[in-house]
């Protein structure tokens, strides 16, 4: 059996597609990846407008805890998460800039730097994410991936004087340059498979949408000449690898054809999914491919921006999720910022199944990741940045000790967090934001 490269791609006709671990990638005799060879990814996911706290945190702590409703839909995955509660970012709080909380939360949540407040210029500070994409990013074919479901604004002010920019990204390449999201699965599609540093070319993009071509079409000579050299394993691996990759491709072309009665002979299609639990599963499976495929190694989500107005009529929510959160004690809002805040979570499950789902060596991509999921408001409604609603998710290969609610002294900053993650990533630093040191203890 052939031993093959990590970056092996398989080519055809302008497009290029990485493949997953396979047996193949190990010396002879390896049955799974060495310690030291076990590649640790960092995801951040984040929802808008807070939580209703009552039915998010644990009553118990330590490992003898049981899920709160809003909790329920991650039970088949309880041993690899653990409920960090206590959590600050005092950036998040005006400071003396008055009103604006829901900007400095998006604009906190991995910086932890108070966001300038003028005249819709910006001035913030690197995110923890892209402090690692700097570190790492060189080992992979893409730096990080940012990933939305909404759009924003790209200039203005959206928050009380604050930049649209602070509600719409969590992620900061510099003080004053978001790494701006993509909300299109397609375009997610045609960035993840691209070989090297050149795209496919717009003439195969074109061709292919014309003719509705999977991707798998053009690479299929590669790939039968690759089948030759793999193990019965790594053959029934490779073909449920391209049975995924076609049921997205699949689900993008559904929603395509749901928005225009022919697809454009155009470079930027357009399908951004109208319902929102499949726009969100459809990126959470894009993720998914980014890091079985190794080409990246750090990416974030935002759910929604943070401020969102959204209504959600398939929950039979109709009213918008900002508007919601400021409930003022009224039964009926709260119970309906619950069926929010749950649909969320059972988007997260969908994403952890998947995870699961993805076997490299003796363990899966749950157990070789390090999930953040959280927001940047605590209640809505108080608009708090104190106690924060954040779970961390996976084993980060054995860098983390899952399955805990865990509660931290009032005030201990968020980026402590990401400050030990960092540190477990292997791109430790000394200084981030408000970070007063490595949180122990996760």
């Amino acid at each position: 059996m052939r031993t093959l490269s990590r970056r092996t791609l398989l080519h055809g006709a302008g497009a290029s597609l990485a493949l997953p671990w396979l047996e193949a990638m190990l010396p002879a005799r390896v049955m799974s990846p060495p310690e030291g060879a076990r590649i640790t990814r960092w995801l951040t996911l984040y929802v808008p407008n807070g939580i209703h706290m009552p039915d998010w945190t644990p009553a118990a702590e330590g490992a003898e805890f049981d899920l709160p409703f809003l909790l329920e839909p991650l039970a088949p995955f309880r041993e690899h998460l653990s409920v960090l509660s206590g959590l600050t970012h005092d950036k998040g709080r005006a400071n003396g800039d008055g009103p604006g909380d829901h900007a400095r939360a998006a604009a906190t949540f991995l910086t932890g730097v108070q966001p300038l407040k003028t005249d819709g210029q910006v001035l913030l500070g690197r995110s923890a994410d892209q402090v690692a994409a700097a570190e790492l990013g060189h080992r992979t074919r893409l730096r990080s991936v940012e990933l939305g479901c909404e759009a924003g604004r790209s200039s203005g002010e959206c928050d009380s004087g604050y930049a649209c920019a602070y509600s719409n990204n969590i992620s900061w390449q510099s003080e004053t340059v978001p790494a701006a999201k993509e909300i299109d699965p397609r375009l997610v599609f045609h960035r993840l498979f691209r070989g090297g540093d050149e795209d496919e070319s717009s003439e195969a993009i074109a061709e292919r949408l014309r003719r509705r071509r999977s991707i798998l079409d053009f690479v299929r000579a590669d790939s039968s000449r690759l089948r030759r050299y793999l193990s019965v394993e790594d053959r029934r691996k490779l073909d449920e690898f391209f049975d995924g990759i076609r049921e997205v491709e699949r689900r993008i072309e559904f929603e395509e054809n749901a928005h225009v009665a022919e697809v454009p002979d155009s470079e930027r299609p357009t399908g951004v999914p109208k319902d929102d639990g499949e726009h969100i599963r459809l990126m959470n499976d894009l993720l998914v491919l980014a890091l079985q495929t190794d080409s990246t190694r750090i990416a974030t989500f935002m759910l929604a921006n943070e401020g969102s107005n959204k209504s959600y009529p398939k929950l039979e929510v109709r009213e918008g999720h900002h508007s919601l959160s400021h409930h003022g004690g009224d039964e009926a809002k709260q119970a309906q910022i619950r069926t929010i805040n749950r649909f969320h979570t059972e988007q997260l499950a969908h994403l952890l199944g998947r995870l699961a789902g993805v076997r490299e060596g003796a363990g899966s991509l749950l157990d070789a990741v390090m999930l953040v999921y959280g927001s940047g408001l605590g209640d809505g409604n108080r608009h708090n940045h104190d106690d924060l609603p954040v779970l961390l998710i996976g084993g980060g290969n054995g860098a983390l000790s899952p399955g805990r609610h865990l509660r931290f002294a009032a005030e201990t900053p968020l980026n402590n967090l990401h400050l030990a993650l960092l540190e477990r990533l292997g791109a430790p630093t000394a200084a981030l934001g408000d970070g007063t040191g490595v949180l122990e203890g996760i």
